[in-house]
């Protein structure tokens, strides 16, 4: 199974998922099969994180689109609710941390250390990029949890870390480990406020049969028009569904 593929998955499990809440509030069905689209979406995060080539582009798409849903929707909804874009884009930050602490572990110059050159035009010993990179990668990951603790952010602090824990490793059959297991853990946290998330678990059959591939339909693509179909396609219609919500649950006059 290709990534467009899964994509696809989740695109739709999550129109069925919003379309059951705006229409159908009571049939359970069509938020049960909408569990499937978060971890679908965070498992392609960390995927499309490893084999980017330009993270900062990755990760200022997705928090553009990200910030402007949000403000659109905090205007309309009058909500402070952290929405799964805005979430991405922390778990990219925090992702990027972590890839510098692994990188400088192995004796090599990290992103992190190369930026430092740039901006403040002197080097960093490998040491000192160690030790910048682990406490940034704390920090952040330290200001995502307080983060949680005092905004209402889509699935909470494991929604953030799922991407993080699953980018961890190299070999495609140990990230699914933890992937599951980080899932896993996020079904529990979310037990008190949503008991069919378990139905997300689901989704892990349908990622073990990833085949790491993009599929023929995006490789005929451009860079540039993948970016454009796949926030056409997999976003967008986000937004509209909820405002939607708002204006069909709305009690005002």
């Amino acid at each position: 199974m290709t990534s467009f593929v899964l994509k696809l998955i989740a695109a739709i499990t999550m129109l069925i998922d919003h379309t059951g809440l705006i229409l159908f509030p009571n049939q359970m069905i069509f938020r049960i099969i909408g569990r499937l689209a978060f971890p679908i979406y965070a498992y392609c995060i960390a995927e499309g994180f490893r084999y980017t080539r330009n993270r900062f582009k990755y990760f200022l798409r997705i928090f553009l689109l990200g910030l402007f849903c949000q403000i659109v929707y905090t205007i309309v909804s009058h909500d402070l609710y952290i929405g799964i874009l805005l979430v991405f884009s922390i778990s990219i930050i925090i992702m990027t941390f972590t890839e510098c602490v692994k990188t400088s572990v192995q004796g090599k110059k990290s992103a992190l250390s190369s930026f430092v050159s740039r901006v403040f035009h002197r080097d960093i010993t490998n040491e000192q990029d160690k030790v910048l990179s682990l406490v940034l990668c704390c920090a952040s990951i330290m200001a995502a949890f307080v983060l949680c603790i005092y905004v209402d952010v889509d699935y909470s602090f494991f929604g953030i870390m799922l991407p993080v824990f699953t980018s961890f490793f190299s070999d495609r059959k140990q990230r699914l480990v933890m992937f599951s297991a980080c899932l896993i853990a996020l079904c529990i946290d979310l037990t008190d406020t949503l008991m069919i998330q378990y139905w997300s678990l689901a989704a892990i059959p349908l990622i073990a049969m990833y085949n790491g591939e993009r599929g023929k339909l995006l490789c005929f693509l451009s860079p540039a028009s993948r970016c454009s179909l796949r926030h056409t396609i997999f976003y967008k219609f986000r937004l509209i569904l909820c405002l939607n919500t708002h204006f069909l649950t709305s009690t005002e006059p």
